[in-house]
């Protein structure tokens, strides 16, 4: 249950972690919560306030169910743990420790001393999924990369690089839509943006729509492409140049001024995103821009579109001429689902 409600915080809490919590006595459930979004209360005091809310007052023989370690630490909002001991909670079961060096285990060092029974690890690999996001952001002090493309058999996801080629069904492209909703910023290039024209939205599921980011390099774009003049999300636009467009830049769109070379690093992007508090992007493409993150190993999770057609030629991807300095890589914690007619794999890239 506690894990059910996590899920409903994913995409919703950057800078903080998702977290559901249950309170449990005598096998009834007295109250439930996740954390909603950054600066609200979080998961542990949203279920103690539904339970008060039903009149139920004293927690001294109720188990606390919570998918990550209560937080120890003064933030936006006052220290959950120190808050379970005040409800003088018999048990408190947490689903993984936080990766957060503030916090590192120092939550439960509070429970337990306080007399508080503690179990760690309780569906610990679930709970780490939630927060996989959160680790990369908190850890490595940049944003979260998640890579998604579609391909035929073959390995091809465009006929061409000029023109849009529509690879997968439309359950695979909900699905694309609701990782959107669950990721803080979206990010392609240059190229797909003049072959595609997207709109970058979410727009078949119920959602939000995430940052939009182009990696330009010193390919000059057109300001009337949708993503300029929609309105729809923060736009932004990566580029050593200082002035990205051909013509004047619009006036809805952040440019991001890089300085170093020709070539936009995507880690550049994504300690920038995550200065910004942006703690998980969702690359997109296209060949280049999957090659290049791939490369510089800051992919974090791949799902791969498979779709059961097999074109005569076309683009790869990744871009082999850039993806060939990156070596073999391989996925772990493979997962594969059926999406209609499309097969999605998933995994973790282990780098060689």
């Amino acid at each position: 249950v506690a894990l059910r409600l996590a899920r409903k915080g994913v995409g919703r809490t950057s800078p903080n972690p998702p977290a559901g919590a249950v309170i449990v006595k005598n096998g009834e459930i007295l109250g439930r919560g996740y954390h909603r979004r950054a600066g609200l209360p979080h998961a542990e005091i949203e279920a103690i306030n539904d339970a008060l809310s039903c009149g139920v007052s004293d927690f001294s023989d109720a188990t606390m169910y919570v998918t990550l370690e209560p937080c120890s630490h003064w933030g936006r909002t006052p220290p959950c743990a120190v808050r379970l001991v005040e409800e003088r909670f018999r048990r408190v079961v947490v689903g993984t420790i936080d990766p957060n060096p503030k916090v590192a285990g120092r939550g439960i060092e509070i429970l337990r001393d306080a007399g508080i029974e503690v179990t760690v690890g309780v569906c610990e690999d679930k709970a780490r999924r939630l927060i996989e996001p959160f680790s990369v952001f908190i850890t490595k002090k940049r944003a979260y990369c998640a890579l998604k493309y579609a391909q035929t058999i073959n390995g091809i996801i465009s006929l061409s690089r000029d023109e849009q080629t529509i690879v997968s069904g439309e359950r695979a492209h909900r699905f694309v839509h609701r990782l959107r909703d669950t990721h803080d910023a979206v990010i392609i290039g240059a190229g797909t943006l003049l072959a595609d024209d997207p709109a970058l939205t979410v727009r078949l599921v119920r959602g939000r729509n995430p940052v939009r980011v182009v990696i330009a390099g010193r390919r000059k774009i057109p300001p009337q492409m949708r993503i300029f003049t929609d309105g729809a999300a923060r736009t932004i636009v990566v580029s050593p140049s200082k002035n990205p467009f051909d013509g004047t830049p619009p006036k809805s769109v952040e440019i991001w001024h890089y300085e170093g070379s020709d070539y936009v690093p995507v880690e550049y992007v994504l300690r920038r995103l995550a200065d910004e508090g942006i703690m998980s992007a969702l690359c997109e493409g296209g060949a280049k821009i999957a090659a290049a993150a791939l490369a510089e190993r800051v992919v974090d999770r791949v799902y791969v579109i498979i779709n059961p057609r097999i074109f005569p030629g076309g683009v790869h991807c990744p871009d082999e001429e850039i993806f060939a300095r990156a070596g073999v890589i391989s996925l772990t914690d493979v997962e594969y689902k059926k999406l209609g007619e499309d097969i999605l794999l998933t995994g973790r890239p282990v780098y060689g």
